[in-house]
């Protein structure tokens, strides 16, 4: 029995917790609980924040995007929702900015994107006159580090096929996707040789081939479950646990801290660079693809060939698992 309503009526849930039973018995109780009142009063920040939720801007955004603006304005709503919208003056958004700044930049940056973007839709619904967070200067971001085939080894050494960590590194690597991504690659996504996934944060539909390395690690397993990386049990992970997961492995395999997932993803970039690819063309061709056409991923947009490079040509051929070894095998 849960709580789902705002009353004292509690709902009564189907199934165990954490099957699909459960999950949809759950969103069913949510979907006809009637809604709550707003507790801030209109023309506060903390209304602002509830009606934009409720806005098309909001509904408009990738999933991905909505949890960041939850991180971002659920604090500060709590925090000054009280606080009239209309009157909140420019110095202060920027004591706001500046006072995450100080010890997180990228916190800082998500933050003014997000709020520019809040009072946007303040502006046009006529709530106040101007936005105070146009025109600020972003912070300047730091780089995530790029693993090193030292560092590769090192990790494959601790970590050999049949591990579910070399699992998770193995995607990571040679899909060259988000962990938000690998998380939801599932093994009904796999067909001639290839994983096909829509991007979550672009929406863009991909089709990657499967490199030699990666379809070692996938057959070794574990390959509990339907989703091609899980939990010891094989139940679908989010991104934070497949975060996680590296950070352990790479921490218990004496690697700096600094060796972080998305550094997997910028490895893969490194070795088509030095293999003769263009940085622009790489960056592009990791985010788009001509999946109508049957093209795969590392095929490429220009006339240079896949990555832009001359190197890649091959995979654009049904041999692509063969020759794409040749551009990104170790060493």
């Amino acid at each position: 029995m849960i709580n789902t309503t705002g009353d004292a009526r509690p709902v009564r849930l189907e199934g165990e917790p954490g099957t699909a039973e459960f999950i949809a018995s759950y969103q069913a109780a949510l979907e006809s609980a009637p809604p709550q009142r707003d507790r801030h009063a209109t023309g506060t920040f903390g209304r602002l924040v509830s009606d934009f939720y409720r806005s098309v801007d909001f509904a408009n955004l990738k999933p991905s995007s909505k949890r960041a603006y939850r991180i971002v304005l659920d604090p500060v709503s709590r925090a000054h929702g009280h606080r009239p919208a209309k009157s909140l003056p420019r110095s202060f958004a920027t004591r706001m900015i500046e006072a995450i700044g100080e010890k997180r930049p990228g916190m800082a940056n998500l933050t003014q994107a997000v709020m520019r973007r809040l009072m946007a839709y303040a502006v046009r619904a006529g709530l106040r006159p101007d936005n105070p967070f146009d025109g600020m200067i972003k912070y300047k971001g730091g780089t995530h580090h790029t693993w090193s085939e030292a560092e590769l080894r090192i990790f494959e050494a601790k970590w050999p096929l049949g591990t579910r960590e070399r699992l998770a590194c193995a995607l990571l690597l040679y899909t060259g996707q988000r962990g938000g991504d690998v998380v939801r690659m599932r093994r009904q996504d796999i067909a001639g040789g290839a994983i096909r996934i829509v991007q979550e944060k672009t929406g863009t539909e991909l089709s990657i081939p499967i490199h030699p390395n990666l379809h070692a690690a996938m057959k070794a397993g574990p390959a509990k479950g339907m989703s091609l990386i899980g939990d010891d049990h094989g139940r679908p992970i989010g991104r934070a646990a497949l975060t996680a997961l590296i950070k352990r492995a790479a921490k218990s395999t004496g690697l700096p801290p600094h060796c972080l997932p998305h550094g997997l993803r910028k490895a893969l970039m490194r070795r088509l660079a030095e293999r003769g690819g263009h940085r622009q063309g790489i960056a592009s061709d990791l985010r788009a693809c001509d999946s109508d056409r049957g093209r795969t991923l590392h095929q490429g947009r220009g006339p240079a060939g896949a990555f832009g490079g001359r190197h890649c040509q091959a995979f654009t051929g049904r041999n692509c698992l063969t020759d794409c070894a040749k551009c990104l095998a170790d060493g």
